[in-house]
């Protein structure tokens, strides 16, 4: 083929063979452009640029935390993407929630979607105006519902404070202290009850029957010093929150070490004080279900119907449970040897040999039959159910299967 090639430029002039070197010169660096295009990181890094920068427009949707419930959709620009996550483009007034889901159109027109957790928000500004430049990792499913569950938490916690009603808060102090008497005062500002307490052993013994939400300690930094108070602190109720005011920032370690949720500095309690209210209850509520989680454990669904599946597991999961699903009897009979604490099965009257078969593989752990009304329900007892649904599941009855499955992990 060389030769070929070669016999055929012997017939061209000077003129012809500088045009044909030009040309084969623009073919060579053509193509090394290429090859750098396709192999290198900078080629990489610029086929991304290209195929996200311009042609991926997505919605993305958000839940608030400010309104629960509430879903608005904003316009988004994909400005990365990796296996890991993204990094997005959106409007200044967007306020997101932990946990956002994205809807995006990919190259060749395919609709993804996908949630993800968000990591990062930054503002940024040029000559073009301002933006917020949002990062978000990638989240599984299970991430989600924690991280939802979270959110709702915080949620149901900044209403109460913020509508005001149905918070007491204790005040343990002397009733001559002078920080006592501007707490209280500032306190009344918001509308909150108060009860006051001279020693920690008083106000620990009547926070539950007072049904109180806070507990704040009006010298805090003694706490530090006294083993008996320290000790005293460890009777409080686990639904109560506390903060103390302290005079040092030594003795903030060694009080949220002894369980103290929120520690405010003596010079700026006045202009910090409800700051410092708000994250105590929300940071001790999310720990509070944090350790709901790690006490809950898991349960198998057996239904082909989806309608029971959603409203039996909605309601679980608000409990901190992890759910399986099992379609039918062939496929729960791949988790028998995964540890469970309770098993949920459709009860079907006119058929119940599947319910008794499944009853019988898992013999050693209660079987919750879920039913259309109370005669089946009743039914569902004699062919060996320990208890029985019926649909749609009050919170009642949740929390009713709930107690049975916590009384037989604590015989196991």
């Amino acid at each position: 083929m060389l030769g070929k090639i070669e016999k055929l430029l012997q017939r061209c002039d000077i003129k012809q063979l500088h045009d044909l070197k030009k040309i084969v010169s623009d073919m060579i660096e053509k193509e090394a452009g290429n090859r750098s295009y396709w192999d290198d990181q900078n080629g990489r890094k610029q086929r991304r640029e290209e195929r996200f920068d311009t042609n991926l427009l997505g919605t993305l949707t958000r839940i608030t935390d400010v309104k629960p419930g509430e879903r608005k959709e904003y316009s988004v620009t994909v400005q990365d993407i990796s296996r890991g996550g993204m990094c997005l483009k959106v409007d200044t007034n967007f306020v997101p929630s932990r946990v956002v889901e994205i809807t995006f159109a990919s190259p060749g027109g395919k609709i993804k979607h996908c949630f993800m957790e968000v990591v990062r928000v930054r503002k940024m500004t040029n000559e073009n105006g301002s933006w917020l430049e949002v990062g978000c990792r990638g989240a599984s499913t299970e991430e989600v519902r924690r991280l939802r569950l979270q959110e709702e938490q915080v949620t149901r916690t900044r209403g109460k404070l913020h509508s005001q009603r149905g918070i007491l808060i204790i005040l343990v102090g002397d009733n001559s202290d002078e920080i006592e008497r501007k707490l209280a005062a500032k306190i009344k500002v918001k509308n909150y009850s108060i009860r006051r307490f001279d020693s920690i052993h008083q106000a620990m013994h009547n926070a539950e029957k007072l049904q109180a939400q806070l507990a704040i300690f009006c010298r805090g930094s003694r706490l530090c010093h006294d083993s008996e108070m320290l000790d005293e602190l460890k009777l409080k109720p686990s639904e109560l929150a506390t903060l103390a005011i302290i005079e040092s920032e030594e003795d903030r370690m060694p009080l949220i070490l002894a369980g103290i949720d929120e520690c405010l500095m003596e010079q700026n309690y006045e202009e910090y004080l409800f700051h410092s209210i708000e994250r105590a209850m929300v940071g001790h509520a999310l720990r509070q279900n944090k350790k709901t989680q790690q006490i809950s454990g898991r349960i198998l669904i057996q239904s082909i119907d989806n309608t029971r599946i959603n409203l039996v597991t909605y309601q679980l999961e608000e409990h901190g449970y992890s759910i399986w699903v099992a379609n039918d009897l062939e496929e729960a009979r791949n988790y028998v040897k995964d540890p469970f604490d309770m098993i949920l099965a459709d009860y079907d009257v006119d058929n119940p040999e599947e319910f008794r078969s499944l009853r019988e593989l898992f013999y050693e752990l209660p079987v919750i039959a879920l039913c259309d009304d109370i005669v089946h329900g009743q039914q569902a007892i004699v062919d060996g159910a320990g208890n029985y649904l019926c649909m749609p599941p009050t919170k009642e009855d949740i929390q009713m299967i709930l107690e049975l499955a916590t009384s037989h992990t604590k015989v196991k």
